[in-house]
């Protein structure tokens, strides 16, 4: 199960008012990744509920400091402001969490609240305009009302987070660093500055170290959403992303969840995003994904370190050279899938599988699985197999002929979903068996979705497992 959905448990067992389960799941997650934002947040809105602000400010310094355009977190602190009867601080964490344009409405409702304002009340402030112009794809516009925000609050971390980015997207990565580094002694483990500072240092040749910063990243961000969405943007990156780490919640924690492990999936970052201007070169679509391999594979990936790394802030640089191994994401559930009226109950992952679980799935009908052949096993209610169930349950039952043809049938079939089936495909890469066909598949998949420098990399993983080599 990856971090996210595991806090996603978290966060609708509070919602459902469970909050012993919500605070398990909470500890967990902070037990593995001590700083990870989203159990941090579940942690703090628990102490607000038992009035203990001191424990509850705590957790939301940390939450902001790793993402200081995190919204929710600052009407937390308005409202525990409020309760102290520290009405500045209150009225300017509410100022800015309304600025932040936060999508859940009961979020803007309650810094509403502390403003004494109705929404249509508000002035279109700079930073407003600045982070809209930013999220469209004009950073030209973006930087020039970032800097007559920044002049008018700067204090205000996240406005100049926003003009760092807005410098990053226009190729100034000379004044973007000056600006990182000013975020950095605000907010020092902000997961975003410490991504432009990587890509920073490798566009100057210091690759290792840059490496080095992103692959801290992950004891704050284990699954590396914000490295994705910003170097997907790119067209070329020397960085090699790591692999994204799983964590098995506890079976007593699942069952008090229902089993509810297919969780509704928040998007991916490289799914949507809005089209933006690369640093030095022109904007590209919103359907642009994270490279995944080094330019011109001049250095040799290795196995990555980061859940051997310890926490600390992510604006400090390293000296090691190590590079750790790149392979995308890879969805993955715990014990059992949810069981709905439209969704399988998936066998327990086989026992030799490098990356356990299994990914979400919806099913769809295919005309290509129902001729392959019948399958063996059906739930209880009687739904059919996806294509995608099919290739899983074949991969599980270690046939892997059928299942490389099943792989091969969906790679042709060029799915919509882009991210599903390069989840499926790094599933199947896990196996010794299907790993050199299973890269050649993501190689040509890769080229279909317009990921050119990730498929020259799946092509050469693919030729050195044909070679013999063990990667």
């Amino acid at each position: 199960m990856r971090p996210s959905e595991a806090a996603t448990l978290a966060r609708q067992a509070l919602a459902d008012g469970d909050s012993t389960l919500a605070r398990s799941i909470a500890e967990r997650l902070l037990a593995e990744f001590a700083s990870y934002p989203p159990a941090r947040l579940v942690r703090a809105l628990l102490a607000e509920q038992v009035n203990d602000s001191d424990a509850a400010l705590d957790d939301l310094r940390g939450v902001t400091s790793a993402e200081p355009t995190n919204a929710e977190a600052r009407a937390a602190q308005a409202r525990l402001f409020q309760r102290r009867g520290d009405t500045d601080r209150a009225r300017m964490a509410a100022r800015q969490a309304v600025e932040l344009i936060p999508g859940d409405p009961k979020v803007l409702e309650s810094a509403l609240e502390i403003l004494n304002l109705e929404a249509d009340s508000l002035d279109t402030s700079a930073a407003v305009l600045a982070r809209v112009h930013l999220n469209c794809g004009w950073p030209d516009l973006a930087e020039r009302h970032a800097r007559a925000a920044v002049s008018e609050s700067p204090e205000r971390v996240d406005v100049r987070l926003t003009l760092a980015e807005a410098l990053w997207r226009l190729g100034r990565l000379s004044a973007c660093e000056a600006e990182c580094r000013v975020v950095a002694d605000q907010a020092e483990e902000c997961v975003r500055a410490a991504v432009m500072r990587a890509h920073i240092l490798s566009e100057r040749g210091r690759t290792a170290e840059g490496q080095e910063l992103l692959d801290r990243i992950g004891r704050i961000d284990p699954e590396f959403r914000e490295a994705r969405e910003l170097l997907g943007i790119l067209e070329v990156h020397r960085l090699v992303l790591p692999d994204m780490v799983e964590i098995a919640l506890p079976p007593e924690l699942l069952r008090q969840s229902n089993g509810t492990v297919a969780v509704a999936a928040e998007p991916s970052p490289t799914d949507g995003t809005p089209a933006a201007a690369s640093p030095g070169a022109d904007p590209k679509g919103a359907d642009s994904q994270t490279v995944d391999g080094p330019e011109g594979q001049a250095e040799t990936p290795g196995e990555s370190t980061v859940q051997d790394q310890p926490t600390q802030p992510v604006n400090d640089l390293p000296e090691s050279d190590a590079q750790p191994d790149a392979a995308g994401g890879v969805q993955v559930t715990g014990d059992e899938a949810a069981v709905a009226s439209t969704q399988m109950r998936l066998d327990e992952t086989a026992e030799d599988s490098d990356l356990p679980g299994a990914a979400d799935v919806l099913p769809e009908a295919s005309d290509a699985s129902a001729e392959s052949a019948e399958p063996a096993d059906e739930d209880s209610a009687g739904a059919a197999f996806s294509t995608f169930d099919w290739a899983r349950h074949l991969i599980e039952q270690s046939e892997w002929t059928e299942a490389e043809r099943v792989l091969s049938d969906i790679v042709t079939a060029n799915d919509p979903d882009v991210s599903r089936v390069d989840g499926l495909l790094l599933e199947a890469v896990a196996h010794r068996e299907l790993r050199g066909s299973a890269w050649k598949l993501l190689g040509d998949h890769y080229m279909q979705t317009g990921r050119p420098q990730a498929a020259a990399d799946a092509y050469l993983r693919a030729a050195n497992v044909a070679g013999g080599s063990t990667e």
